[in-house]
This record gives structure tokens, C-alpha cells and sequence, in this order.
């Protein structure tokens, strides 16, 4: 079981507490503040649902805004524990000199670790609608914040980094985050309104084949775009009319 910390000051006797309730707070309160947004759920319902009495959730978070912070840290952990490693790999392999198709490789790698956590992971069941109110800034300010310094920069940065080492020296930071978030972008359809993009498909489930139907269109255009860039082979008269 993973450790939470109370979220008392010490002054007040706080002390490291790694037991189930807390737990089941957290997860209670994912669900709720996912389906209902943060002012929806009141710390009444998530104890409901959690089976605990309404005085636990101060004991271990001291109030609501606690609980949501406590929330986004066990999300963005969790997130970027499974994309560490390759993420970090990509970062070390912008320290040598990869040719195009090594660089192209790594961008799909990570594009891929990304779907799989997303997508196919059934511990993202009950944060999907929590992080999309996140993203769109319908929380507290510094759960966004903390999503954004911890996993979103991070992520823009390696990426972002691959694209303007395929562009060159002439391509700005700006551009190159640009097209990196609208190549990673692809995805973001089935994660954050999954349903109406099954709907649009007939399709009611994602099974393993339509999975692996998607991730093979998202690599093939991911791949035509970026070897696009490395040859030099896209116009860029939309961005010079800007």
C-alpha cells in the first residue's frame, strides 16, 4: 500500500500515516470529484463513499482542498512512476548525437507509453474524468499546477526537444511545442471523451484490436510527420503567414 502523509503541520501533532482509510479516501474522492468537480463533492459524500465518518477526512487532510491535493499528488506519482523510464531514456539519448529514424523511434516510444497508461491501464479508470477537469482548469490552481510542472513539462520537454533536433537550429522552441502537443494530441480523443469517440465508431468497447488498429494509424501519421520534418519535406507557409 502506498504511503500518504497526514496533512497536519507538526505543530499540531501530524504524524505519516499509510493505512487502508486513507486510501480509500483518496480513491472515494477521485471518483467524486471526477464526476461531480471539486465545489460537487462535499467531504460528506466522499467519507459516504469511502466508509469512513465525515471526521476522518480533516484527521488525514485537515479539509476538501486537502483531499484534492492529496488526490492529485497519488494521481501524478502514479503517472509519472510508469513513465519514468522512458521518458528518461529519451532524455539521455538527446545527450548523444541519434540519427532521424533513432530519434522517430524514441518520439512513437513515448507516444505509446503514454497510450498504454492512458488507454489500457485499468488503474486510470477512475481518474479520467478527474484529470480531465483538471486540464481544463476546473479545479483548485494548484492541482493544475502540480500536473503541469510534474508530468506535462517534463513530457513537453523531451518531446519537443526530438522535434527540434529533427527540425535544426532554425526551428523556434515555440514551434516545436507546438507540434509536439498536436502529434502527442492524437490520443487525447480516447482518453478524455472516450465515449462520444466510441460512439463515433459504433464501437462500445476499446478490445485489444481496435486498440492496436488506433495506435497503428497514431504511429503511422506520427511517423510520416516527423520524418517530414527531419528531410525537410513539410511546407512551412502557414507558419511564415503567422
Amino acid at each position: 500500500m502506498t504511503t500518504i502523509h497526514r496533512r497536519r503541520p507538526a505543530s499540531e501533532g501530524g504524524y505519516t500515516c499509510g493505512d487502508e482509510t486513507s486510501a480509500r479516501i483518496i480513491e472515494a474522492a477521485l471518483n467524486l470529484f471526477g464526476e461531480r468537480g471539486y465545489e460537487g463533492a462535499s467531504t460528506r459524500d466522499i467519507a459516504e463513499l469511502a466508509g469512513v465518518n465525515a471526521p476522518a477526512l480533516n484527521y488525514y487532510f485537515k479539509n476538501k482542498e486537502g483531499v484534492y491535493s492529496a488526490c492529485t499528488e497519488y494521481m501524478v506519482e502514479r503517472i509519472w512512476d510508469y513513465l519514468a523510464p522512458t521518458i528518461e531514456a529519451a532524455q539521455a539519448q538527446l545527450g548523444t548525437r541519434p540519427d532521424t529514424e533513432q530519434l522517430i523511434d524514441t518520439f512513437c516510444a513515448i507516444q505509446s507509453k503514454i497510450a498504454e497508461f492512458m488507454l489500457v491501464s485499468n488503474r486510470t479508470n477512475s481518474w479520467r474524468k478527474f484529470y480531465a477537469r483538471e486540464q481544463a482548469g476546473l479545479g483548485p490552481s494548484a492541482g493544475e499546477e502540480m500536473i503541469s510542472q510534474r508530468i506535462g513539462q517534463r513530457i513537453i520537454g523531451v518531446t519537443s526537444g526530438i522535434i527540434s533536433r529533427l527540425m535544426g537550429p532554425d526551428a523556434s522552441d515555440e514551434e516545436c511545442i507546438l507540434r509536439s502537443m498536436t502529434l502527442t494530441g492524437q490520443l487525447l480523443p480516447f482518453h478524455l471523451t472516450r465515449t462520444s469517440s466510441l460512439k463515433s465508431l459504433g464501437w462500445d468497447v476499446l478490445t485489444p484490436e481496435r486498440y492496436a488498429m488506433l495506435m497503428g494509424i497514431v504511429r503511422e501519421q506520427t511517423v510520416t510527420l516527423l520524418r517530414g520534418l527531419g528531410g525537410s519535406g513539410l511546407t512551412r507557409d502557414g507558419l511564415d503567414a503567422v
